[in-house]
């Protein structure tokens, strides 16, 4: 089984005025400063301008992600790669800017380079990394969303992505591996990979929160963010301003329900189909398959507290999709984080998880048929980190190893 160790070096660096490492917007800004909960800009000289701006309605930043990760054994072939992620953005909340009550709008724009390890050294199908891409400069969001009844119902327009909000466990984004982010059965199975990082389709989301437990979301999608027939969605959509139109449709639901007896989770539980009837076949038959459909179910919860910052969280997912038109009918992950138990550095945090997928049993017998060989008829990965906040503004992830199965034989992304 092969074993792939990495680090990743997340810092906030100063942009204009000074930047910040999550959109100060986000509900996680000091309003007299305009800067994110944690950023290397609060160690600076008090920014007026920027405080200024903010008073007025606009936050921005500039975030930095740099990964090194030593392919040790296995895949197409062993070493070192580096792969790297610039992210500008910016908010504006138009209530403080013009006086229009409850409207946003946020836009957002990425700079991906290097190599990723699974592009260049691996081949598989859960990327070793969440932010590996064409290098290329990208428009990733840009959306404007109008808040309704008190803020119980948003409604949110635009370039989307549907990996922000659907199918996420907060406790699984600790880790790197893109399973744990946007789940290998969605992004194997949805057109060109759905509207998922680095790409956005156009489309409408509609938020419900009848209560302070509950939230319902549904949102409906153009079905591609890029040719659906094209080779690399990526390189046909390269800088993410290809706003199409047009291709059957994709909808995804989904229930939340937020608890605390005793200690706080979430269950959220959803759907998806996508409509396109020119893209599916059946494996075995090659006929056409009227679009396809999955559905899913998570669970976030702290299992132990002992203070402010120290805890135990563990998560769960669960997918299945119809396996005569679907790459992968099959999917779940689980993991557990350990935060502040290291004396003295309260945010740091320890973690593990496991994601497993199962191939279509038709796209086996298809291949085999073929006369293709195949090696296996699952992948799965398993993922060991520890993080480590340098300074306010600054992670670092010193360990970090992955051990993965392959469900193909190892082939070049794109």
């Amino acid at each position: 089984m092969p074993f792939i160790a990495g680090m990743r070096v997340l810092p906030a660096v100063a942009v204009l005025l000074s930047a910040g490492v999550t959109s100060a917007f986000a509900g996680d800004g000091e309003p007299e400063t305009g800067l994110p909960e944690s950023s290397i800009a609060a160690n600076l000289p008090y920014d007026a301008a920027r405080a200024s701006l903010a008073a007025r309605g606009l936050t921005y930043g500039l975030n930095y992600t740099g990964e090194v990760y030593d392919v040790v054994s296995g895949g197409l072939s062993n070493g070192v790669t580096y792969n790297g992620l610039v992210e500008a953005y910016a908010d504006v909340d138009l209530e403080k800017m013009v006086g229009w009550k409850g409207a946003t709008l946020h836009a957002n724009v990425y700079y991906i380079h290097g190599e990723g390890a699974t592009t260049k050294r691996i081949g598989n199908i859960f990327a070793v990394s969440n932010i590996e891409g064409l290098e290329t400069f990208r428009l990733d969001e840009l959306w404007f969303e109008q808040a309704l009844f008190d803020d119980k119902v948003k409604i949110k327009l635009g370039a989307l992505a549907a990996d922000t909000e659907f199918f996420v466990s907060d406790t699984a984004g600790t880790f790197l591996n893109g399973t744990f982010g946007w789940a290998g059965i969605v992004a194997s199975n949805m057109v060109q990979g759905g509207p998922a990082y680095p790409l956005t389709s156009m489309g409408a989301r509609v938020q419900f929160d009848p209560t302070e437990n509950v939230t319902v979301l549904a949102a409906l999608f153009n079905g591609s963010p890029a040719n659906p027939f094209a080779d690399d969605p990526q390189e046909d959509n390269k800088h993410g301003t290809d706003f199409r139109f047009g291709d059957s449709a994709l909808l995804i639901v989904e229930g939340q329900f937020r608890y605390d007896v005793g200690l706080p989770g979430t269950v959220k539980v959803g759907g998806w189909r996508q409509f396109n009837d020119d893209v599916y076949t059946d494996f075995l038959t090659g006929e056409p398959v009227d679009g396809s459909n999955g559905v899913y179910a998570i669970v976030d919860q702290q299992i132990w507290k002992g203070g402010e910052d120290k805890g135990v969280n563990i998560f769960g997912r669960i997918s299945g999709s119809p396996d005569r038109q679907n790459p992968m009918d099959f999917y779940f992950d689980t993991g557990i984080v350990f935060t502040g138990f290291v004396p003295g550095r309260s945010k740091d945090a320890f973690g593990a998880a496991f994601g497993y997928g199962d191939i279509s049993s038709r796209l086996v017998a298809a291949e085999i048929a073929a006369g293709q060989t195949i090696t296996s008829n699952y992948e799965s990965v398993l993922e060991i980190n520890y993080t480590a906040e340098i300074c306010p503004g600054i992670s670092g992830l010193p360990v970090h190893l992955e051990s993965w199965r392959p469900g193909r034989e190892p082939r070049r992304a794109g």
